[in-house]
């Protein structure tokens, strides 16, 4: 799995010291930074998986910086806050691939919280993956259906017959049996 992060918090001690806590729980800090410009530079550059981020920052805010993150789909963003600053940006959040964390937090929440954003992401990865196969098979079946029908039409062929002929020209000339259905198609 990859686990490739990024800090953006303005104190370097404690950028440093959750650095040092995500190296030890296995995960690869590709940067820290301590402003959001910058962290959206080296975002965009390195693409991590996730970006943990401060809800103050001296150039902006760490919201900012998930909003702009989220529209350029670039990474998942931890947002770090206070309480006082959760109600504002829970309400800005809406559809934003963000998560919000109160501090201060501990070191198992943060880990747990990693840990399940990441899979949840490689698990979508997977099931965007299926869904763009099974409209590819769907496509598939739309166009040799199609082809058949017009076998069937044109040929006097049995849905039978046209489903073999389309296989044979498929194994005969080495192309897929979409290929071959799509050249029917555009032939007859």
């Amino acid at each position: 799995m990859n686990r490739k992060v990024m800090i953006a918090i303005n104190e370097m001690d404690a950028a440093n010291q959750m650095k040092q806590v995500l190296a030890q729980n296995g995960f690869h800090v590709l940067s820290v930074c301590t402003s959001g410009s910058q962290a959206i530079q080296k975002v965009r550059m390195l693409r991590p998986d996730l970006l943990i981020v401060n809800f103050e920052l001296p150039d902006t805010t760490g919201l900012e910086v998930a909003k702009l993150l989220a529209y350029d789909k670039l990474c998942t963003v931890i947002l770090l806050m206070n309480k006082s600053q959760t109600e504002y940006a829970e309400s800005f959040r809406g559809n934003l691939d963000v998560v919000c964390l109160n501090k201060p937090f501990n070191r198992t929440v943060l880990i747990r919280t990693i840990d399940l954003i990441l899979s949840s992401k490689q698990q979508i990865k997977r099931l965007e993956a299926e869904v763009e196969d099974l409209k590819e098979d769907l496509e598939t079946r739309k166009m040799v259906d199609r082809a058949k029908g017009l076998l069937m039409k044109k040929l006097g062929l049995s849905e039978m017959e046209a489903h073999r002929k389309i296989q044979k020209q498929s194994m005969d000339h080495g192309k897929s049996i979409r290929d071959v259905a799509k050249n029917i198609i555009e032939t007859l």
